[in-house]
């Protein structure tokens, strides 16, 4: 079984419908399928037709309220199956409940991992989870049973602040868990006429570099009709170029290599600026261009973090504190530049 998570905290860049069409692509391809939803605003569940069934029966909910109330779970009542090769775990607004509780409860964030573990899922080759808009204890679920995360990107900038945070949720994951699943990213809702979305593309590629999929999801009125109808795209309409872009891009997801991960390097750059306006990180690998992709985001203990994935190399850079230059405090080599100052240093 390979368990695939869909995540990404920023709301608006398509991660149901990437979530719904990727579980139907594998479907499709033959592959025993199952899609769970795990967000409380259930629009996986709406988009396959279920917003009044899922009212009158078990739902994803259900998975944690067991583990709450020591009682086993009725997998059989939980999973529909009426379409070919894809199975469904519908949500509701309980699951809000569950994530209120799952705070005060000892490995909360294993409870879907463990669930999947259950010989009753054998039988799916695949899972694909769709997670909240948020990294809560559901997403924190989501993203420890998953061998893989895929994290859609739309044509917005803010995008790159849920790359940081999937990165630092994994790498909380890493350090709790000795597990590590694979990161990778794909541009969603993507406008091929716009000069915008070109340029987004392209410095995306710079900060994510190979774990971003070639396959770009196209904005598709055919997408967001099949979903207003409760039906998957192949369902609705599968000689559609969505259609097309949903297969190519899950036969990448699917064929990729995990040997890219010895080619590159993922690099976290740390500064602690509480009451800095913005910070950026420039450098010889983002060519010191003050760009939306090159800003660092704001955690809640006053660091600013931001990841950027880098070959092997020698690189000088520094952080711009609004309008300061700043070396990196963490950082103790440095090298004198053209102007006379010194850059933080870095080897790969």
């Amino acid at each position: 079984m390979r368990i695939i998570s869909v995540a990404n905290q920023k709301g608006g860049c398509g991660k149901t419908t990437l979530a719904v069409n990727t579980a139907a692509t594998l479907a499709k391809l033959g592959n025993e399928t199952l899609l769970v939803d795990l967000d409380p605003q259930a629009h996986a569940t709406f988009a396959l037709g279920y917003d009044k069934e899922s009212s009158e029966r078990k739902t994803s909910y259900d998975i944690f309220r067991a583990h709450f109330d020591d009682i086993e779970v009725p997998y059989d009542k939980i999973v529909i199956s009426n379409r070919d090769k894809l199975s469904f775990v519908p949500a509701n607004m309980m699951l809000s409940a569950a994530e209120i509780n799952l705070g005060g409860v000892n490995g909360a964030a294993a409870i879907l991992k463990n669930t999947l573990a259950d010989p009753f899922f054998d039988k799916y080759e695949y899972v694909v989870i769709d997670s909240p808009p948020s990294f809560g204890f559901l997403t924190l679920n989501s993203m420890y049973a998953a061998d893989t995360i895929v994290v859609p990107i739309d044509l917005s900038y803010f995008s790159f602040n849920g790359v940081n945070s999937v990165y630092r949720v994994t790498s909380l994951l890493k350090a709790e868990t000795g597990k590590e699943p694979a990161i990778y990213f794909v541009m969603n809702i993507y406008d091929q006429r716009s000069n915008f979305a070109k340029k987004l593309v392209i410095d995306a590629k710079k900060r994510i570099g190979p774990y971003l999929l070639p396959t770009k999801i196209r904005s598709s009125v055919r997408l967001r009709e099949s979903s207003m109808l409760g039906k998957t795209i192949f369902e609705y309409d599968s000689k559609c170029s969505a259609a097309l872009d949903f297969y190519n891009f899950t036969s990448e997801l699917l064929n990729v290599g995990e040997q890219k991960k010895d080619d590159v390097f993922v690099k976290e750059f740390v500064l602690a600026a509480p009451k800095a306006g913005a910070v950026y990180v420039l450098g010889d690998f983002n060519g010191w261009r003050k760009l939306e992709t090159n800003r660092l985001t704001k955690l809640e203990n006053g660091e600013w973090s931001a990841h950027f994935t880098m070959d092997k190399g020698l690189y000088r850079y520094k952080f711009l504190v609004d309008d300061k230059w700043i070396c990196d405090p963490k950082n103790l080599k440095t090298e004198r530049n053209v102007f006379g100052t010194v850059d933080s240093v870095l080897e790969i």
